[in-house]
């Protein structure tokens, strides 16, 4: 029993309450909000969600659980605690913007009755989604369709993305029993890598790198921080590396893998590391190599072409292809051809679906435009078919848009080369990188930080841009001055 003298307790101040407690439930959006689905959830994906969910009922689609800041994930094979601060699951991201999260791979899409077909990965039946307009943000991936013997992946998937396709998964994939569709699987992945490289380092045995890119750059210098006991060859079949940057930038780097013992071979195609029968199966020492003091290959990385994962898309939406003769597996091309408004065309002429269905990012291929596949240009370009579904959204609804007079009622725009499409960095291991700016053509543009200034360049672009993804305000305001 309470003593008479003591005083009753002082109401709780609303002031430090939890945010649970304060929290309240969004509210529905009215009845006939237009609804989009955004289709895949990279960073054009969720760009697009952020650009549209104040006046759209949004449904972001992707086949995995969580959103991957790829242009950092080499480190994470090397360090998979790191993964941590590249990845985070889409749910919350979703439930912080107010978008609907369907954890499922598209089967189809049918732009005449405006419907998307998913799996989800719990159930077994699929699920139809309607949608007034769609975004499909699919992306791409890195390697080309070959097969080696001492290769980290089948032909069909690529080490430095998830494996989600689930026939992949089920009848290809070299890692299938992982599943990584869902996070546990992928940090298993990198925890399965690292123990074959210290493996390796014990053995000083030699990994070859298809590609002498910026994936291909960036995994050999990285590696070769990591375990100088490996022996790191890249094979590149132009005459030089980063064959798209300009010439100070080109020299940077290849002087970089000089002095840390990296063996480069240029001018020799990659058909030199596939398997010889006549050899047991295994790699068959090219000259080229040999010369260079190259005498066995312990693992073979591919890091060199680049493929879509548009498979759901009617085939007049997509242009030449090419099939694997034995599997019938699309093996290049299926490029979504899309106009400068970023509108999905049928047969190259006539946008589908009443010019409602849009394109962005690495899985489109824009009439008369040449853009890079990474970040930057792919946010630019949802920036453009966002702001066309609203400019075609305000001819319903005008009052949605009447603004002051009128004024803010958007107009149809087309996409164009801007400054934030010129910017490219290269990572040289942890503590050196390389800045490019105004790259638009090959060979052109300008190396303006290289060194240790570029490296904490880099990593500041990735803090900010995870934070961005995340929901985070630092990196929402810094992303949102470029586009």
């Amino acid at each position: 029993m309470s003593n008479g003298d003591e005083k009753a307790p002082a109401p709780p101040n609303p002031r430090h309450r939890s945010s649970i407690l304060n929290f309240t439930a969004p509210q529905p959006k009215p009845q006939g909000t237009p609804t989009v689905v955004v289709i895949g959830g990279g960073f054009c994906g969720l760009h697009c969600c952020r650009l549209l969910r104040h006046k759209f009922k949004v449904t972001l689609v992707d086949a995995k659980e969580y959103f991957e800041y790829y242009p950092g994930i080499l480190r994470a094979y090397l360090h998979p605690q790191e993964h941590r601060l590249l990845s985070n699951l889409y749910q919350p991201i979703c439930d912080e913007m107010g978008v609907t999260f369907v954890w499922g791979e598209v089967t189809r899409m049918d732009p005449v009755s405006k419907r998307v077909y998913a799996k989800p990965v719990f159930v077994n039946k699929e699920k139809v989604i309607p949608f007034d307009y769609c975004v499909v943000t699919t992306g791409s991936q890195y390697g080309i369709y070959m097969n080696v013997a001492t290769g980290v992946n089948a032909p069909s998937e690529c080490l430095w993305y998830p494996t989600f396709l689930e026939k992949v998964i089920k009848t290809q994939s070299v890692w299938g029993e992982l599943d990584e569709r869902f996070l546990a699987g992928r940090r298993q992945h990198f925890e399965r890598e690292l123990a074959v490289l210290q493996q390796l380092s014990q053995d000083k045995g030699t990994v070859v790198i298809a590609g002498a890119g910026f994936i291909g750059i960036e995994w050999a210098t990285d590696l070769k921080y990591a375990f100088p006991d490996i022996n790191v060859v890249i094979v590149e079949s132009r005459g030089e590396c980063v064959g798209v940057m300009p010439k100070k930038c080109k020299e940077y780097c290849q002087k970089y893998m000089d002095e840390a013992g990296i063996i480069t071979v240029y001018n020799l195609k990659y058909d030199c590391i596939m398997a010889c029968p006549e050899n047991g199966g295994k790699c068959k020492i090219h000259p080229s190599l040999a010369a260079k003091g190259v005498s066995q290959i312990d693992r073979i990385y591919m890091a060199v072409g680049v493929r879509s994962i548009n498979q759901f898309m009617p085939v007049e939406c997509l242009d030449d292809m090419k099939y694997d003769k034995g599997t019938g597996d699309v093996t290049r091309g299926g490029w979504m051809v899309c106009n400068s408004q970023m509108r999905v065309l049928s047969k190259g002429e006539t946008p589908i679906a009443n010019g409602c269905v849009y394109t962005a990012g690495n899985c489109c291929s824009v009439q008369g435009l040449n853009m890079p596949k990474n970040s930057c240009p792919g946010e630019e370009m949802g920036s453009i078919a966002c702001n066309n579904i609203m400019a075609m959204d305000a001819e319903m609804r005008p009052a949605e848009y009447g603004g002051c007079f009128g004024f803010f009622i958007p107009k149809l725009k087309e996409v164009h080369w801007s400054f934030s499409m010129g910017i490219c960095a290269t990572s040289l291991g942890p503590w050196d990188a390389t800045m490019v700016v105004e790259s638009k053509e090959p060979g052109s543009g300008y190396t303006v930080l290289t060194g240790q200034l570029a490296a904490m360049q880099k990593e500041f672009i990735r803090w900010s841009k995870v934070d961005q993804c995340r929901m985070g305000c630092v990196g929402r305001a810094i992303f949102g001055l470029l586009h």
